[in-house]
């Protein structure tokens, strides 16, 4: 017997692909007994484009891949993970990965909880239901509002409850770091604040609105937002000084039998001692017909405006409509085709820029 383990010993130290192999079955033999408390999933897509705009340009594209992780630690505390894999737009062959969601939650009565860690700011229908697989968007990508409104993450602490009552009623009240915050740390003192309220009047149906705000000590986005700039905008050249941040949202949801809407409204100050308050605001409308299980027709509407004396993200107004159809294989694995025209005009007080696209996109979504 010692001489096997010796020899077994001496194959390990010669060949690496040896030890994964066996790391892997020591890995799945410890899972065995945990497979009924922690489920790993995973979702990706791939999706074609054709542009034209000055030019034509066509081409295919892989989006985000992300793993998601759940586990029942106990009865009443749980973990959540989503993990994401995204191409490098600095880069012409590597993609970056980046925590998304990481959070621990304790169901300490009934249904109400309270999660620690990375979430989802829970601001809209959209950030709170959807994550990074598309194959549950019910259109190609998310709301301009993403990009250039939306607070996505927030690491903190949250209280929630859901589904309370006979109307379903759902609460969340948030205190975290706020945008200009990294993971790691966030400078000088400037916490953000979240209240949202839900209800659920029917089967299908949800309503719900929400407020954030932050006040920070200096102008810049961190990781935990989507904020874009005008394209042209350089960084090293916005302001510097302190952003006065409130954002109220409200949401329409209904997924019925057949008919399905979406509407998510956002209105936004962004308040500096430069230039005073802007008033921006952001509307997406989706409505689709579910012809049957498979087959769902769509149209969306999409509007962004930001103010011209908006020094957060700087002056934007975009519009885009777009006629969709979506294909459901199954719950895991659906196309959608979407031909829009999408018109912009945007502003960085340096450059002043109109464009009209008109484009194609089809998009392949999975999970496994």
């Amino acid at each position: 017997m010692n001489y096997l383990f010796i020899e077994l010993f001496k194959n390990i130290k010669r060949r690496p692909l040896l030890i994964s192999f066996l790391m892997c079955l020591i890995g799945i033999s410890s899972l065995k007994s945990q497979d009924r408390l922690t489920r790993f999933n995973g979702f990706g897509h791939t999706e074609y484009s054709l542009v034209k705009k000055d030019s034509i340009d066509s081409y295919f594209s892989i989006g985000e891949h992300d793993f998601f992780v759940t586990s029942n630690l106990t009865k009443r505390i749980s973990f959540l993970g989503e993990f994401v894999f995204r191409f490098n737009s600095n880069s012409a062959t590597t993609f970056l990965p980046s925590i998304e969601r990481s959070f621990v939650r304790f169901n300490y009565k009934n249904n109400h909880s309270l999660i620690g860690g990375k979430i989802h700011t829970p601001v809209n229908y959209w950030n709170d239901v959807y994550h990074h697989g598309r194959v549950f968007f019910p259109v190609i990508e998310r709301p301009f509002a993403f990009s250039y409104m939306v607070p996505l993450h927030t690491l903190g602490l949250q209280l929630q409850g859901q589904n309370l009552g006979a109307l379903g009623w759902g609460y969340d009240l948030v205190l975290g770091n706020g945008i200009a915050s990294t993971d790691a740390f966030q400078g000088g003192f400037s916490p953000s604040y979240t209240a949202a309220v839900h209800f659920k009047p029917i089967n299908g149906m949800r309503v719900g609105a929400s407020f954030y705000y932050n006040k920070l000590d200096r102008n810049k986005s961190g990781a935990h937002i989507g904020h874009a700039t005008a394209p042209g905008f350089d960084a090293s050249n916005s302001y510097k000084g302190a952003v006065d941040f409130q954002l109220a949202s409200a949401s329409f949801a209904w997924f019925g039998k057949r008919l399905e809407i979406l509407n998510e409204y956002g209105y936004n100050t962004s308040r500096t001692d430069s230039l005073g308050a802007a008033f921006n605001f952001s509307n997406f409308t989706y409505i689709g017909y579910r012809i049957n299980d498979k087959n769902v027709p769509f149209i969306l509407l999409d509007y962004l405006k930001i103010a011209d004396n908006d020094l957060h993200v700087y002056p934007n107004e975009m519009l885009k409509f777009a006629l969709g159809y979506r294909y459901e294989f199954n719950y895991l694995i659906n196309a959608k085709i979407q031909a829009e025209h999408l018109w912009s005009q945007h502003d960085n007080h340096l450059i002043h820029s109109h464009l009209g696209t008109l484009g194609l996109r089809v998009q392949l979504a999975y999970g496994f």
